[in-house]
């Protein structure tokens, strides 16, 4: 019996003693505690969008919350965010837009990968004002170089009627939802409608993480205003229809500026080369030849003389021969601007009035294309002007002028330039760098019933 009662005590206190453990261990771990968030510190982040693309950097990882708060679940390890920073995909470019601080002090940042696969908080350093631990700055694109102005493409991939894969509003995935291109305000679903359009660009742009470029878009079958001017396209996507060929020998001609002594100033940093099919062989005369871009050697020589020069003797283009140099003579040149007034038509040129700008319907002063404004109002230094030019330069519409605002009579006013207004309003010893008054006579006509209009230039020209 005794036997009995210490065997019952002994199983007693056994079980006492692992109770008492067990308590003993459940308070150790209640006793943990976890990081909250300061009062008032989780908020949005509101500077610039651009500003907060970032990238993971595979130290830290992921979580549905501060990683250090209770109940905190990983929603990418660092190895996931390791593989994120090193891929070449731009959907696994982040972007941040919320940022907490925990009780403890550290700093954590919401982000979201553009593709929308990954979202939560990571650890962000001790600092709010910038980015740190698990996450840096990371730009999206980088600078390349664009196309030549006057270089035109056309699409080489497949158009669709039904899908717009090709334009964007911005090189895809490089910033968090801006995708495919708006035309006139509303999404570019299909691109069926550019398939034989010539393009134009003016920037490019290389993905940092596909190394991709992508062209924007400058004109669209020579229009600046079109409704895809803007937007970009992957520069694999179009080919160039304007091409030069390779300059040889026998297709090209070395295009030299001398003074009027015959010494040499500079020599043209491209050479003239004949269009690909034309027939040409070296010592033949030029002559007639354009190049890709529909220039004569003539006109070539004028489109890259040096800067503050201007052409005084063209006349060796006759000459010129492939294999050989083409000499254009020049002097120092002086530039015109231009101050604009009107008359009423009838009137007499000494009552002309100050036309502003925004008496034209465009509200800018007429287009002109840098060629015209360098015939019209650049000349050698210290000549005179020659005032024949601006009747060329100012033919206007297809109705000799151009349109202005509405007049008090429900018509529209038309200005229509006027030779021997100017020529009276301006000085008979007027030079190339003196301002030059151009006069228009202004008279009222029915409004236009197309408006329409394709920009060529600028006015750049004006004072």
């Amino acid at each position: 019996m005794k036997s009995g009662l210490k065997k019952s005590l002994y199983l007693g206190l056994a079980a006492v003693s692992f109770v008492a453990a067990a308590g003993a261990a459940s308070t150790t771990a209640s006793a943990k505690t976890y990081a909250k968030i300061a009062s008032g510190s989780n908020v949005a982040l509101t500077s610039d969008a651009t500003t907060r693309n970032v990238t993971l950097t595979g130290s830290n990882a992921l979580y549905t919350k501060a990683g250090t708060l209770k109940g905190a679940k990983v929603v990418a390890t660092t190895t996931t965010a390791k593989k994120l920073n090193s891929s070449t995909s731009g959907k696994a470019n982040f972007r941040a837009y919320r940022v907490a601080k925990t009780t403890r002090g550290s700093v954590y940042y919401k982000v979201v990968s553009f593709d929308g696969s990954y979202r939560g908080w990571i650890y962000g350093g001790k600092s709010t004002s910038d980015f740190g631990g698990g996450i840096a700055s990371y730009a999206t694109t980088k600078t390349a170089t664009a196309p030549a102005s006057d270089a035109t493409y056309k699409l080489s991939a497949a158009t669709s009627d039904t899908a717009n894969t090709l334009f964007f509003k911005e090189p895809s995935y490089t910033q968090y939802k801006v995708g495919r291109a708006k035309v006139n305000g509303t999404v570019l679903a299909l691109t069926s409608a550019y398939k034989d359009s010539t393009f134009t660009f003016g920037a490019a742009k290389t993905t940092s993480r596909e190394g991709d470029t992508y062209y924007q878009v400058a004109s669209v079958d020579g229009s600046t205003t079109n409704g895809l001017v803007g937007a970009w396209v992957k520069a694999s996507n179009v080919s160039q229809t304007n091409a030069e060929p390779t300059a040889t020998s026998a297709n090209s001609v070395t295009v030299v500026y001398r003074d009027s002594n015959r010494n040499v100033i500079s020599t043209a940093t491209k050479k003239f080369i004949a269009k690909s099919g034309t027939s040409t062989a070296e010592g033949q005369k030029v002559s007639g030849d354009t190049n890709t871009a529909g220039q004569t050697l003539t006109q070539f020589g004028e489109a890259n003389l040096p800067s503050g020069y201007t052409a005084t003797d063209e006349t060796d283009a006759a000459n010129a021969t492939y294999g050989g140099s083409y000499y254009v003579t020049i002097a120092k040149a002086a530039t015109s601007k231009a101050s604009f007034y009107y008359i009423n038509s009838g009137s007499a040129a000494s009552t002309a009035a100050t036309l502003a700008k925004t008496a034209f319907s465009t509200g800018a002063y007429p287009s002109l294309t840098t060629a015209v404004q360098t015939k019209t109002f650049t000349g050698t230094d210290g000549s005179t002007f020659d005032f024949a030019n601006l009747a060329t330069a100012f033919t206007g519409t297809t109705d000799g002028g151009y349109y202005g605002t509405s007049s008090s009579t429900g018509k529209v006013y038309f200005y229509k330039y006027d030779a021997d207004a100017t020529k009276a309003n301006n000085a008979s010893t007027a030079k190339y760098g003196d301002t030059i008054k151009v006069v228009f006579d202004r008279t009222e006509v029915a409004a236009p019933t197309n408006t329409t209009t394709t920009d060529s230039g600028n006015s750049n020209y004006a004072e």
